[in-house]
């Protein structure tokens, strides 16, 4: 039975190329760390090292033993990674986003239903979501589009349209729609956490700038403060309600509607059935 610290340290010196950098790497010294090579030849009964008055070097069989070193390595961190996940997945009911708006509104209706479950909510770039998905991270994942993909099962949750937020004397404020290329090149403040909205807007606004706050309540009282523009959709505005100081415009292009979906793995799709059907129904009800 060969130690995991064996198998550490072995890896270790085949990806620095010397004894003397991977016990600075480990942060051991080099004779502790020749004595646990030395063990380590004695378990396997074969010689791993070329030993020469000036060098000690991995030859053909330590080539091969770390390589099978790192495969086990990885195996041993996907089994925890596995377990621990299936132990959350029990107790945890962990959604990743990549906007915040959908679960704002969501969330309580996710809650209700699975009352004896955390429910924790992340936001993420889309191939972190789906990582994370695979590896059990998360047992939802929400994306503004669908995925094709036979393992998974996917139900629609919503859509967000996004406004701009001036003061009553701004422009557009008496506008009842107006485009983004209306307000390129203005100033805006912007929440730091809103998602993939932040590509979207920048895309679109090639020429604006952006003055990022992080936490809603700081962004808030700069918006008090400010005559700046910033933005709202209209889901947190039937959340949060709207400022009276404050003139709301929908944005008209097709980039400013995001349509979301819910998805999970296909083998636990009849776990959460009820929440899926509840889906259903409250779309039904928009």
């Amino acid at each position: 039975m060969i130690d995991t610290y064996l198998l550490e340290q072995l890896r270790a010196v085949y990806e620095c190329g010397t004894l003397s950098a991977a016990s600075e790497k480990l942060h051991l010294t080099q004779p502790t760390l020749t004595r646990s090579m030395q063990k380590l030849e004695n378990i396997i009964g074969v010689r791993l090292f070329e030993r020469t008055k000036n060098r000690v070097h991995l030859n053909e069989n330590g080539r091969l033993a770390a390589e099978c070193a790192r495969q086990i390595l990885i195996l041993e961190q996907d089994m925890v990674n596995r377990v621990r996940a299936l132990d959350r997945s029990s107790r945890m009911l962990a959604v990743g986003m990549i906007s915040p708006g959908p679960m704002l509104e969501l969330n309580p209706l996710l809650a209700s239903l699975y009352p004896d479950m955390t429910i924790a909510t992340e936001l993420r770039p889309e191939e972190e979501l789906l990582q994370g998905l695979n590896q059990g991270i998360y047992q939802m994942i929400i994306l503004n589009h669908r995925l094709e993909d036979d393992g998974l099962c996917c139900h629609p949750c919503g859509s967000e349209r996004l406004h701009f937020a001036v003061p009553p004397e701004h422009r557009i404020a008496g506008m009842k729609a107006c485009g983004f290329k209306d307000m390129d090149g203005e100033s805006f403040l912007m929440a730091s956490e809103v998602g993939y909205w932040d590509h979207i807007v920048r895309r679109q606004m090639p020429k604006a700038r952006f003055l990022l706050q992080s936490g809603m309540e700081a962004l808030n009282e700069l918006v008090r403060a400010s005559s700046l523009p910033h933005f709202a959709t209209d889901l947190t505005l039937r959340l949060y309600g709207r400022d009276p100081r404050r003139a709301y415009v929908p944005i008209s292009d097709d980039a400013a509607v995001e349509h979301f979906y819910c998805h999970c793995r296909r083998d636990d799709e009849r776990k959460y059935l009820a929440w899926f059907q509840a889906l259903e129904r409250r779309l039904k009800q928009v």
